[in-house]
């Protein structure tokens, strides 16, 4: 099985999510919206978000009010410290415009979302969420990624089912929906990078979960080249940021792709064992069946404390998540790069 390098694509995605008081932007106003930019690997660059005045010149949609009044918090985060759409619009330009290169425009679903954004920039700015060749200034690329058809495709799955509604959290990060547009932008983010890991992969695979190795490249590509080499067979993680992310723990039998630094499905692991130990009961054997520098429990012992101290801190009873896991399929590797 192949899978395609993220180098073919440098593009910077603006992944966008609004909230309005009706459903056209010809009769009704955007109150807030925010947006994510990411790159292909899944790297999240940046965020926007601002609170709009409604226009003068529209009118709220009853049926839309009546919903709001069902999340008045988020109703109130959309409408506090508004300002003027000009002003919004404007500096929503001016930081996208602070990414180089190809800058395409995201929602979920973009027939909602890529409406008001294109007619607010069209009003105040004259400019447009898509690009043209008759246009003197272009502030996205020419096609605008729908989110919702791109995971509807790649789960293969019917139309009706092209929604967040039922996914798994962690394919959102394990970021409710919220109605927060931030909230929502993060979300949908996820669900993207999630869809350029497993876009390549058979369709019996694109549904598990994925399993991310390191905290840098170097080591990420470092570990997923031991898993692949068969020389890595078990891996540990702090529990509290299991529970501080919501992620629930892995099962004996699950299986996970495993991407590289690159965002490129290397293989699929299947776990075969899951238990919880406090760091200093992590034995001798379950360090060297991490694979890692010479196989010493020295080395794992003080690389793991340096890894714990970069993210979220180390301590000797600490709770580790300690799971072993079996080779099932590793992915011949190309790339279009030339």
């Amino acid at each position: 099985m192949t899978s395609t390098s993220n180098d073919m694509d440098n593009a910077v995605y603006i992944v966008t999510d609004i909230e309005a008081d009706g459903l056209s932007p010809l009769r009704n106003s955007m109150l807030s919206f925010a947006s994510v930019a990411m790159n292909r690997r899944g790297d999240f660059l940046g965020e926007f978000e601002v609170v709009l005045e409604p226009r003068a010149d529209r009118e709220q949609d009853p049926h839309t009010m009546e919903w709001w009044k069902t999340e008045p918090e988020a109703y109130k985060a959309a409408t506090t410290n508004a300002v003027a759409p000009e002003k919004a619009m404007a500096d929503f330009v001016a930081w996208v415009k602070g990414f180089e290169g190809r800058r395409v425009f995201a929602a979920a679903p973009l027939i909602f979302d890529g409406p008001f954004v294109d007619h607010y920039l069209d009003t105040y700015l004259g400019l447009r969420a898509f690009a043209t060749p008759n246009h003197s200034e272009n502030v996205f690329a020419g096609g605008c990624a729908d989110i919702y058809a791109m995971a509807g495709v790649i789960a293969n799955s019917p139309h009706e089912k092209w929604t967040t509604r039922g996914v798994p959290d962690s394919w959102i990060g394990n970021q409710p929906h919220t109605h927060y547009a931030i909230d929502d932008a993060r979300g949908f983010a996820h669900l993207l990078k999630r869809i350029f890991i497993v876009g390549g992969l058979a369709a019996k695979y694109r549904n598990l979960e994925i399993a991310e190795f390191g905290d840098g490249q170097e080591l990420r590509d470092e570990l997923v080249g031991l898993i692949v080499e068969g020389k890595k067979t078990a891996t540990c993680g702090s529990l509290s940021i299991y529970e501080e992310e919501g992620e629930p723990l892995p099962k004996v039998g699950e299986q996970f792709i495993v991407p590289d630094w690159n965002g490129n499905p290397r293989c699929i692991i299947q776990a075969t064992s899951v238990e919880v130990n406090s760091f200093d009961e992590v034995d001798e054997d379950f360090a060297r069946a991490e694979g890692e520098g010479d196989l010493s429990f020295e080395f794992w012992r003080q690389a793991h404390i340096d890894f714990f101290t970069r993210n979220g801190g180390y301590s000797p009873d600490m709770k580790l998540v300690c799971e072993r896991f079996e080779l099932v399929e590793v992915f011949e590797q190309e790339t279009t790069k030339e």
